[in-house]
């Protein structure tokens, strides 16, 4: 009779597998979790450094420039835009730290994102391209015969009151042409489905109120640059009674909106005096550690410089 051997495994026997090392594959994906990156520990460890660089940044800005210029950096911080910008900061270096790269460089991207759109000296440098030189008035022999002014600068309050909008040095200077002699009647442009007041109207509305007669103003529709210049183009060809005959014709826009204006005018033959105004690009001013926090004003010139060009390369 045979015997089994001892050493022999024994039939449906569990096999079990001797202890060892960790797959290569497995310890990379749990280096790469986000688990790995918050935890409460890391988390109080990211809320220090937060702290850390924006004490830094205050400081730095109260040595660099005076006391005023750091506590508007240190609101600058506190508000949404800075505190996203500290939180990328943060959590790029907790990642990369705490051996999470993938995430690491997601946030690292939405770090230069948010500082280069959101930076004040990125926003002139975008804009700079696109703002034509201020037109010297002294150069014009006689008063022009009309100064179209664009919608866009005038918005309408909650009570149904006209206001200056962010584009409002249209109005401001359309009416600083017209009491220096420089202008026989003004055009209001601009219409919308959305408000029961019309730009054009509202436009009308702020001029008289600084003083320019209202049987000087006249009206023309268009809910976008475009359709201003078509509609421009028929009052041009049958101009109502009483409109000046003779002279050229100025037009009134934001600078960083003039080169488009134009151009959408040459399609129509229209031919205008360029009035630009509104500049963005600020002035040279000594450095301060607060420009290296986005701004929203800052991104919001950023984005409309963008949508110039964007709206240029789609011919609007």
């Amino acid at each position: 009779m045979n015997h089994p051997v001892p050493n022999d495994p024994v039939p449906n026997d569990p096999v079990v597998n001797p202890p060892g090392p960790e797959p290569a594959g497995v310890s990379a994906e749990d280096a790469s979790s986000p688990d790995r990156v918050w935890t409460a520990r890391n988390v109080l460890m990211g809320i220090a450094w937060g702290a850390a660089i924006d004490i830094f940044m205050v400081m730095w800005t109260w040595i660099q420039n005076d006391k005023g210029s750091a506590d508007r950096c240190a609101t600058a911080l506190v508000m949404p835009l800075g505190i996203l910008w500290t939180f990328t900061l943060v959590a790029s270096l907790l990642c990369f730290r705490r051996g999470a790269p993938r995430f690491g460089i997601v946030f690292a991207i939405l770090f230069a994102l948010i500082s280069i759109t959101g930076n004040g000296d990125v926003a002139d440098a975008s804009m700079n391209g696109l703002e034509p030189p201020r037109t010297q008035l002294d150069t014009l022999s006689e008063p022009l015969r009309c100064v179209v002014v664009l919608g866009g600068g005038v918005t309408i309050a909650y009570d149904e009151v006209p206001e200056l909008g962010i584009a409002g040095q249209r109005i401001m200077y359309t009416a600083q042409l017209w009491h220096a002699g420089h202008t026989q009647a003004v055009i209001c442009t601009g219409g919308s489905s959305l408000g029961r007041i019309q730009p054009a109207e509202a436009g009308r509305m702020m001029l008289e109120s600084i003083g320019v007669p209202s049987d000087k103003i006249y009206e023309s529709p268009g809910d976008n640059t475009s359709q201003e210049m078509k509609n421009l183009e028929a009052f041009f060809a049958s101009p109502p009674e009483g409109f000046p005959r003779q002279g050229k014709v100025g037009l009134v826009t934001s600078a960083s909106h003039m080169k488009r204006a134009m151009r959408l005018a040459a399609e129509r033959d229209l031919k205008f005096v360029p009035l630009p105004c509104g500049y963005e690009t600020g002035a040279d001013y000594e450095f301060s550690p607060k420009e290296l926090i986005p701004s929203p004003g800052a991104m919001d010139s950023f984005g409309r410089a963008l949508k110039e060009r964007l709206a240029r390369l789609v011919n609007r």
